[in-house]
C-alpha cells in the first residue's frame, strides 16, 4: 500500500470515529494525492470530515483544505436537492398507481448519521412494483427511452436528476443463482413497498443481500470504489439482522467466499466490530480484494485499460472474460456464465430495439 493510500484509509477511519490522528504527516504532494484519491473514489466529503477532526498540527496546507471544503459544500447542496427529488419522484409514481421503494443512494445516506451530508450522491435507484412489461409501458408512454437493460430503465423525466427505474432490484449473472436472488427479492417486496410512508426505503435485510450482490457484480464488470464499501459498512453497523440467517441466504446465492473477503476489509480497514460481521474474515482473499478496489477507483475510474476497451465491442468482451478468470476464487462459474448472460441479454435488447 502506498503512503497516500495508507493516509487515505486513516483519514477515513478518523471520519468514522475509529481513529484520532494520522500515523505521520503527509507532504504537500501527498495531500494533493489524497485529494485526487478522494475524487477517484467519490469520497471528498468524507475525507474532508476526517481532516476537520485531525489535531491542528496535522492539518493540510490551506489551499488543499479550501479545495476539499469547496467540494464538500457542493456535496452537501447536492444531497439536499436529492432528498427533495426522492420525495418528488416517489409522489409522481404513487399518483401513477405504482408502489415504489428507494434503494442505495439516499437510503444509504440515512444510515450515515452526522456524516449523511458528506456522502457523495449519484442517481436515484427506484424499485417500482409491477414487472418489466407494466413498468416499461409506463416509462415509454411518459418519457420514451432505449436505455433499458436486464434490471433497470433510464428515466429522464425529472430536471437535474436521472432516475434508474428498476423493474427488478438486481441480478446475478448465473441463471440458477439469479432465480434464487429474485425469489429473495419477492419475499421482501411487501416489507419494502407496504410501508405507507411519504418515501418507502428498502429494509435492512434487503440491503445486506442487495448491496453485497451489487459490490460483487461491479467488481467483476467495471470495478467498485471505497464509497460503496463505506455504504456497506454502515449497513452492517446499523443492521440487527441475525448473521447466521443472512449467511444462509449468502451461501444459497454462491457468494460465501466473496463475503469472507469483504468481511476482512470491513474488520481490518473499516474497523467494524467482529459481532457485526456476516462471517469469519478471509485475510488472503480480503487483501487481494482490497488491492483491486483501491486500484480501480469508483466504478473503474482508474482502470485505463478497461475504459479504453469499453469503446471496442470485442475488446471489451475479451477483457471482461480475462478479468472474470482473475476473480475465479470468488466465482468458479462466472467465466462461462458471464459471457452466456451477456449474449442472452444482448439478443434480448436487440429484439426489443433497446441500446
Amino acid at each position: 500500500m502506498t503512503k497516500v493510500a495508507r493516509y487515505f484509509i486513516e483519514l477515513m477511519q478518523v471520519a468514522l470515529g475509529r481513529a484520532e490522528s494520522l500515523s505521520g504527516m503527509p507532504t504537500e504532494k501527498q495531500w494533493y494525492g489524497l485529494l485526487q484519491m478522494s475524487i477517484d473514489h467519490s469520497m471528498q466529503g468524507i475525507i474532508f470530515e476526517g481532516i476537520q477532526r485531525l489535531p491542528q498540527d496535522q492539518f493540510p496546507p490551506l489551499r488543499v483544505k479550501m479545495l476539499f471544503h469547496g467540494q464538500s459544500e457542493a456535496i452537501k447542496l447536492r444531497n439536499e436537492a436529492m432528498n427533495e427529488q426522492c420525495a418528488v419522484v416517489t409522489d409522481y409514481f404513487r399518483k401513477a398507481g405504482f408502489r415504489t421503494a428507494i434503494m442505495k443512494g439516499q437510503g444509504n445516506a440515512r444510515l450515515y448519521g452526522e456524516l449523511s451530508d458528506a456522502r457523495s450522491c449519484g442517481d436515484i435507484d427506484l424499485w417500482v412494483e409491477g414487472g418489466f412489461e407494466k413498468v416499461n409501458d409506463f416509462v415509454q408512454m411518459t418519457c420514451p427511452t432505449k436505455e433499458v437493460n436486464e434490471l433497470e430503465i433510464q428515466y429522464e423525466a425529472f430536471p437535474d436528476v436521472v432516475v434508474e427505474v428498476h423493474y427488478r432490484p438486481f441480478i446475478i449473472r448465473n441463471f440458477i443463482y439469479n432465480a434464487r436472488l429474485q425469489k429473495f427479492f419477492e419475499s421482501e417486496a411487501e416489507a419494502c413497498f407496504g410501508q405507507n410512508e411519504p418515501i418507502n426505503w428498502v429494509t435492512m435485510r434487503f440491503n445486506i443481500i442487495h448491496q453485497l450482490a451489487h459490490i460483487r457484480l461491479h467488481l467483476f464488470t467495471e470495478g467498485i470504489g471505497l464509497r460503496q464499501l463505506m455504504d456497506y459498512y454502515f449497513v452492517l453497523l446499523k443492521s440487527k439482522e441475525d448473521r447466521g440467517e443472512m449467511m444462509e441466504i449468502v451461501r444459497n446465492l454462491g457468494m460465501e467466499r466473496f463475503t469472507a473477503a469483504l468481511m476482512w476489509i470491513m474488520n481490518s480497514i473499516f474497523r467494524l466490530e467482529e459481532e457485526k460481521l456476516l462471517c469469519k474474515p478471509n485475510e488472503k482473499d480480503g487483501r487481494f480484494l482490497f488491492h483491486e478496489i483501491v486500484k480501480s477507483g469508483n466504478f473503474g475510474r482508474n482502470d485505463k485499460e478497461l475504459n479504453e476497451k469499453k469503446k471496442e465491442a470485442y475488446g471489451h468482451f475479451w477483457l471482461l472474460f480475462i478479468r472474470n478468470l482473475r476473480y475465479w476464487r470468488f466465482d468458479k462459474w462466472d467465466w462461462i456464465c458471464g459471457p452466456l448472460w451477456r449474449f442472452y441479454y444482448k439478443f434480448w435488447k436487440l429484439k426489443r430495439g433497446f441500446k
